[in-house]
């Protein structure tokens, strides 16, 4: 059908019927309208398209769901379909608005945060899903906290993230564990925030992070610069300070001899000399049950593996009272494995780094 076969004079008397509240065939004029606009698409004026954008958006509130539905359905991949009514379908009941709310063209991101805002989780949870999400969406998408939501954001590659979104949803992913996993299988998580996350999940999920996030020598200073972001840079070159990596055995072996004394402040005080990190870090460090902080933190100093485990078993027996399982010491032995001297050494200066950031 061509834009000549599109009266426009037909067009203004069904605008007036559809304006007009007397009983009349609504449904059968909705059906004419649209098939108007389906038919004719990317032949119609702007003035046109604009008639039957009226007449439509009039109407539309009087016909039934399946019919809503279907157009919905029908307008979800038009370029040039009308931003007015497909802006309504966008806030109808969520079975009738999900077409448009995941692949609608028209709609923008002003459109878009307007759903976010007013309607429901499931209308949250739809335009998560749509092939490309921008940053301001993503803000407003992570801003209600819903796991639903968060989680289909997460699975979308197509969703632009920014870092103060992931940064919240770190945040969040530690009172709620279901966050945690789509979190670290971002390609696009920052490595620092990943390590955020590593004091608070589980073993399996601590070696992910490690594995996945490892942080390279080369790219240290670019990694401490995000975490440190708005503090003095000469701040984020303290963990490598002094001699870290090149302490004899015997200094390591006082180390030892402090946990089999007991002397635990002393043992705190020490190891954050050697490693090279703030007296909280170090801490940090020692209280951690896990054991694989220690790990990282005695490859850092250069220790070798039979030291690793005698500190190890050292403070387990110092925090318990008896040796745990040998199952926890093989598992932190493995991560003593796992990295490499100068990966350990930026792993202790990235944490050093936060531990400076949340006591700034």
């Amino acid at each position: 059908m061509s834009e000549d076969d599109v009266n426009t004079g037909e067009l203004l008397d069904m605008k007036a019927l559809a304006e007009n509240r007397q009983s009349f065939a609504r449904g059968a004029l909705f059906d004419r309208v649209s098939q108007l606009l389906f038919e004719s698409e990317g032949e119609l004026s702007d003035d046109v398209r604009g008639l039957i954008d009226q007449i439509l958006t009039g109407l539309i509130r009087h016909v039934e769901g399946d019919v809503r539905k279907k157009v919905s359905l029908r307008l979800s991949s038009l370029k040039s379909a009308p931003h007015a009514l497909t802006k309504l379908l966008a806030n109808d009941e969520i079975e009738i608005a999900k077409p448009v709310l995941h692949h609608s063209p028209v709609l923008d991101d002003l459109d878009l945060i307007e759903v976010i805002e007013t309607k429901t989780v499931d209308h949250r949870e739809a335009i998560a899903k749509r092939p490309n999400v921008s940053a301001d969406v993503c803000a407003a998408l992570s801003a209600a906290k819903e796991p639903k939501v968060v989680h289909a954001m997460l699975a979308n590659m197509g969703a632009a993230i920014p870092r103060a979104v992931f940064g919240d949803l770190v945040a969040l992913s530690e009172a709620v564990e279901s966050v945690q996993k789509p979190l670290v299988a971002r390609k696009d998580m920052p490595k620092d925030l990943a390590h955020r996350m590593f004091w608070f999940v589980s073993a399996a999920m601590r070696r992910t992070i490690l594995e996945r996030f490892a942080v390279d020598p080369k790219e240290l200073d670019a990694v401490l610069a995000d975490v440190l972001a708005e503090h003095d840079e000469e701040q984020a070159k303290k963990p490598r300070r002094g001699k870290t990596g090149h302490w004899t055995m015997g200094e390591v072996n006082a180390l030892i001899a402090k946990a089999k004394a007991g002397d635990i402040s002393s043992f705190i005080m020490t190891l954050a000399e050697l490693v090279g990190v703030e007296m909280p870090v170090a801490a940090k460090i020692v209280a951690d049950t896990g054991g694989e902080p220690l790990a990282i933190a005695c490859k850092a100093l250069g220790a070798d593996r039979s030291q690793f485990t005698t500190l190890f078993l050292q403070l387990d027996y110092k925090r318990f009272g008896k040796a745990r399982p040998v199952s926890h010491l093989e598992h932190a032995s493995k991560i003593y494995d796992l990295m490499p001297q100068e990966k350990a050494m930026a792993q202790v200066a990235v944490w050093n780094a936060q531990g400076f950031k949340a006591a700034a």
